[in-house]
This record gives structure tokens, C-alpha cells and sequence, in this order.
């Protein structure tokens, strides 16, 4: 009984300490994209400041630069000998294509829900984000495909989710990690109901690109899907005018 006591409470401990360390990831995640608003943010930038698009395109990519650190520290700490079998890093085929644009199209019915459901319900956001200039949303429209996309999946999927699913199984890591990444994505100072409703409907999108990778055990499907939905809501209205 003993033997198995400690076989149970070691369990606990892994699982607590790899959901910790995810939430430090995800804080550290924050404070670096912080520092680099800081330097590069549309308001009175330090660096490139008659340059918004060279601006925007670089704190993209010290956004993946982040990524790519964790994947190698990750796998540093975790002595993973194929890491790209592990995460599962392959051209999608004939049926992951199918899951991409699932995860693209269940992810719009989750944004366009979320701020329904706001709407009806009368509730602020206090944090909407900024407006772009019309060039630096053309450059996202590629940049959120090949870098943010990739990058955060890295992080939220192939380094949370996948070191949580040996422990705890497909759902809970899913969930886990879909909340970790809608908690990522929110200002610290939101917390009004309406910035409540949103990190709910955030933490779905997380969900959704987190059963779309447990499907399919490739990293890259949802990474197109996340990249695809970024996308496609920042070129939307340069299509609508």
C-alpha cells in the first residue's frame, strides 16, 4: 500500500509541477512580449519609429525567437531524443487538412459567439487592442501565419499539452493547456465580466486547436489553423472595407 501511496503522490507532483511550469512559461511569455511593446509598441516606440511595419514584423518574430527557446530548453530538461517525433512535426496529408480548416471554421463560430454573447449580455471589454494601420495589417496577415501561429503552438501544444497527455490523458491536458492560453492572451488588468466572458471564449480557441492536435498528433495542423484564424480576422476588414 505504501509502494503504491508514493507511486500516486510522485504522479501528483510531475502533473503539478509540469502544469506550474507552464503557467511560468505562459507569465514569462507575457512579460517578454511586454518588453518588447515597450521597445517596439505603436506608442512612442524606442527603436524604428518611422518604420511601423519593420516595427511590427520584428516583434512577430521576437515572438517566435521566444518559442524556439522554450522548445529547446524543453527539450534540454526533458531528455527527449526526437523531439520532432515527439511533438509529432510532419507535412500535413489528406485528412489533417481537413482537421485545419475544421479548427479554423470552429474557432470564427467561437470568436463571433463570444462577442455576441457580450454584446447581449451588455458587457465592456476594458482591453479591445489597438487599430492598425492598414499597412502593418497586411504585413500580419503573413507574419500571423508563419510565425505567431507556429509559435504559440509550440508553446501551448507541443511543449504544455504534450508533456501534460503522458501524464494525465487527452482531455485534461487539453483543457489545462486551452486555459493556459487563454490566460495568456489576457491583459493582467482585465476583470471586468466582459474581460471574464473573453478569457472563457479565448481559453475555447485554445480547446479547439488542442483537440484538433490530439487528433491528428501533428504539431504543424494546429499551427496552420491557428495561423490561418489569425489571419483571416486581421484581413477581414481590409476585405469588408
Amino acid at each position: 500500500m505504501e509502494r503504491f501511496r508514493s507511486i500516486f503522490t510522485g504522479t501528483n507532483q510531475r502533473i503539478g509541477r509540469r502544469i506550474v511550469t507552464g503557467v511560468l512559461i505562459t507569465v514569462g511569455l507575457w512579460i517578454w512580449l511586454s518588453l518588447v511593446q515597450t521597445v517596439l509598441g505603436p506608442r512612442n516606440p524606442v527603436i524604428l519609429a518611422g518604420f511601423p511595419v519593420a516595427r511590427d514584423v520584428l516583434s512577430q518574430l521576437l515572438r517566435a525567437i521566444y518559442a524556439v527557446g522554450i522548445a529547446l530548453a524543453a527539450v534540454r530538461v526533458t531528455g527527449v531524443s526526437s523531439p520532432v517525433e515527439w511533438v509529432g512535426i510532419r507535412r500535413p496529408d489528406g485528412r489533417e487538412w481537413g482537421y485545419i480548416l475544421l479548427g479554423v471554421v470552429l474557432m470564427l463560430i467561437t470568436l463571433i459567439g463570444t462577442l455576441s454573447l457580450i454584446q447581449t449580455l451588455g458587457f465592456e471589454r476594458t482591453t479591445t487592442g489597438s487599430s492598425l494601420d492598414t499597412a502593418v495589417r497586411y504585413s500580419r496577415i503573413i507574419t500571423l501565419l508563419v510565425l505567431v501561429g507556429p509559435a504559440e503552438e509550440v508553446i501551448f501544444r507541443g511543449v504544455i499539452q504534450r508533456s501534460l497527455r503522458d501524464s494525465i490523458g487527452s482531455w485534461p491536458s487539453i483543457l489545462i493547456a486551452g486555459f493556459i492560453f487563454g490566460f495568456g492572451h489576457m491583459d493582467l488588468s482585465a476583470t471586468t465580466p466582459g474581460d471574464i466572458l473573453w478569457l472563457v471564449g479565448l481559453s475555447g480557441l485554445g480547446v479547439i486547436l488542442g483537440w484538433v492536435y490530439d487528433r491528428t498528433d501533428n504539431l504543424v495542423v494546429p499551427a496552420l489553423a491557428h495561423g490561418g484564424f489569425n489571419s483571416l480576422t486581421t484581413a477581414l476588414p481590409l476585405l469588408l472595407g
